[in-house]
């Protein structure tokens, strides 16, 4: 019973003080969703440096984890994007949105979102830079498939399916949808956080892995891996790692990790870049978070 207590009452503390944040992140993630048309991307991004950089700053403000932006990066290949362009728009998505920020920063503080925004655009463009290169200068070494005959799209990502245009969207609906699809993640990821801080040692991880050491880098990179289950549920996972002693670096790591390398969006991913491109991105990810951490740990 005192365990019981004690979960209710970090469960409804974190609620409490995250939740206005919550819904204004998903009120702009709404209006983007409304008013951003996937016209602009099919416009502008066709390829090159300048191209990559575009797409992963659009992956970024692009509402919706990797299964929602999945159809407009398969347009993107159809219209003749290059594989470096469509990799930055499609991996930049899951890494950064603007819920995902909002909720970032109220949980683990500004320094935690503009480093997560930082690396969501630099990891963005430099995974491009990888595909481009090897599309370019290793024809053949990339099992890409061909593109999707017709749009496709999946529940639970934020993802509006059917028939719908986008020039039918309204706010309220979408938002309404938003909160539907996000809600039993955030609500998931926060009673995971309180159940991990009320049941688990308050020196457990200090004790066996160590707070900011080498395998403290390691296993939140690896633990990141099988954990996350869809957007937002890292940030309170993350949260509950660091009230148990987890350093900030590692922490950092693991946010990284946990959306670049999640079983979900390496499913999603391998749709458009084939099964060795999977595993240049997972290799790639992986000692990026890893590096990522170290630099944050610094700053």
């Amino acid at each position: 019973m005192e365990y019981l207590y004690a979960f209710g009452r970090e469960f409804l503390k974190l609620t409490w003080d995250v939740l206005p944040y919550f819904l204004g992140g998903a009120a702009f993630g709404a209006a983007l969703d409304v008013y951003l048309k996937p016209e602009f991307a099919l416009k502008h991004l066709r390829g090159g440096w300048l191209s990559m950089a575009k797409a992963a700053a659009l992956g970024m403000i692009m509402p919706g984890c990797s299964c929602a932006t999945m159809p407009m990066a398969e347009g993107l290949r159809r219209k003749g994007a290059d594989l470096g362009t469509v990799t930055s728009f499609l991996l930049a998505s899951p890494l950064a949105s603007p819920q995902t920020l909002v909720l970032t920063w109220a949980l683990l503080g500004w320094k935690f979102a503009a480093a997560r925004t930082l690396a969501a655009l630099l990891g963005g463009i430099m995974i491009g830079a990888i595909f481009l290169w090897l599309e370019r200068s290793r024809p053949g070494f990339l099992d890409v498939p061909a593109p999707a005959p017709e749009k496709k799209c999946c529940s639970g990502c934020g993802c509006s399916g059917g028939e719908e245009t986008e020039g039918s969207k309204k706010f309220w609906p979408v938002f309404i949808d938003i909160l539907k699809d996000l809600g039993k993640y955030f609500a998931l990821g926060m009673a995971i956080a309180s159940a991990l801080v009320v049941l688990l040692p308050a020196d457990l991880v200090t004790r066996y892995i160590g707070s900011s050491g080498p395998l403290a880098y390691v296993a939140a990179v690896l633990l990141g891996v099988p954990l996350y289950v869809c957007e937002g549920e890292e940030i309170p996972l993350t949260l509950s790692l660091l009230k148990l002693g987890l350093g900030p670096g590692p922490a950092f790591a693991f946010l990284l990790g946990s959306v670049g390398t999640c079983i979900p969006t390496m499913i999603m991913s391998q749709k458009l870049i084939g099964r060795r491109g999977l595993a240049v991105y997972a290799a790639w990810w992986l000692l990026f978070a890893f590096g990522a951490g170290l630099l944050f740990s610094l700053v």
